[in-house]
């Protein structure tokens, strides 16, 4: 059975979703001959649902027609049929389990072009472990992270240092609070410390260092007055911060997908409750920081890796060398140590 008219399957359904069921195949719907829907089997769309979600893909399409809706549950043989509110989608159920859905032609293209995106990321558990294992064999991209670990331990040349995937730096910057016209201008670190050393300022501490590294924009500055606001809205598909106050020995990592929180505190696998950073300090060589199945489980790979194949033997640089394999993580070295990287002060308020 290829297809079917809707009023055919308004006013005998029961054949039609009967042969759906027994082969798992998909009917097409015509209304005058023309394409209006798809009436698939329940597994089949869930399938589709699972997968779509997990992109962004605009707005999911609303039937363009509104039928009259019927009055309430239809029954034919086994099956009870539901209409929606526009009268166009329709759930067919046996025993109380889902067995069909007729969805529109639009809503059914949103859905299959939505998990084809997501399907290109997926793996399974033994691939996802395999590729992970490949890519924590990888040299670090650029100059890597782990170089400037101690300096920031120091609290220099930056207390934050924040990885932002998505939006471009100067976005980044005016989103966070920065001048637009230092942004325009192309103001430069090394000209601002210039000038703190020649008039007795102390501008280096309140300027928003930012530049591009890889697929990451990254930012350093330092965080004593709550200058910049540090938000982005709509959140990006990815932000790391790490954050260092030497004063009181803390030094933290944060992850988040899409502005969720990723990596409880204080281990991924503790009943104790979830706070926003995990503590570096907690990180012992040769000991996995993250539960296998949590979120940041697969992170265990990379930083074994930078304890086996780097001279690092501070647990804070293995554990940045770790992040810089896992993520493509990078800063220039040589550009922010001459002051050659581009930077803003706060916009004034």
């Amino acid at each position: 059975m290829d297809s079917v008219e809707l009023r055919e399957l308004t006013t005998d359904f029961g054949p039609v979703i009967g042969h759906v069921e027994e082969t798992g195949e998909r009917v097409r719907v015509t209304d005058g001959g023309e394409p209006a829907g798809v009436l698939l089997p329940a597994a089949d769309l869930a399938e589709l649902e699972h997968f779509a979600q997990r992109v962004y893909g605009g707005p999911r399409p609303r039937p363009r027609t509104v039928r009259e809706t019927p009055a309430g549950p239809q029954r034919q043989g086994p099956y009870t049929r539901y209409a929606y509110t526009d009268g166009v989608r329709m759930t067919f159920t046996r025993d109380r389990l889902v067995v069909a859905e007729l969805r529109t032609m639009d809503e059914l293209d949103w859905l299959e072009n939505n998990a084809r995106t997501a399907r290109q990321g997926f793996m399974d558990p033994q691939q996802a472990a395999a590729f992970e294992e490949f890519l924590a064999r990888q040299p670090p991209v650029g100059d890597g992270l782990a170089w400037i670990a101690a300096d920031w331990r120091q609290q220099e040349p930056f207390t934050v240092l924040e990885f932002i995937k998505g939006p471009t730096p100067e976005e980044v910057a005016l989103a966070y609070g920065a001048d637009a016209q230092d942004i325009t201008d192309g103001l430069l670190l090394h000209q601002v410390r210039d000038r703190d050393a020649r008039e007795g300022t102390d501008d280096t501490y309140h300027v928003l260092a930012f530049g591009e590294a890889g697929e990451w924009t990254w930012l350093g500055y330092h965080d004593f007055d709550n200058a910049f606001s540090r938000r982005l809205d709509p959140p990006p598909r990815q932000q790391i911060t790490l954050t260092a106050t030497m004063a009181k020995g803390i030094y933290d990592f944060k992850y988040s997908e899409d502005g969720v929180y990723q990596n409880p505190f204080p281990l991924e696998d503790s009943a104790d409750t979830r706070r926003d950073m995990y503590e570096l300090i907690w990180y012992t060589p040769g000991q996995a920081p993250f539960a296998p199945d949590a979120p940041l489980g697969f992170l265990n790979a990379h930083i074994r890796r930078a304890e086996q194949h780097t001279d690092w033997t501070d647990g804070i640089a293995l554990f940045f060398a770790g992040l810089e394999r896992a993520f493509g993580l990078s800063l220039p070295r040589d550009g922010i140590t001459s002051g050659h990287v581009r930077c803003a002060r706060p916009a004034q308020r």
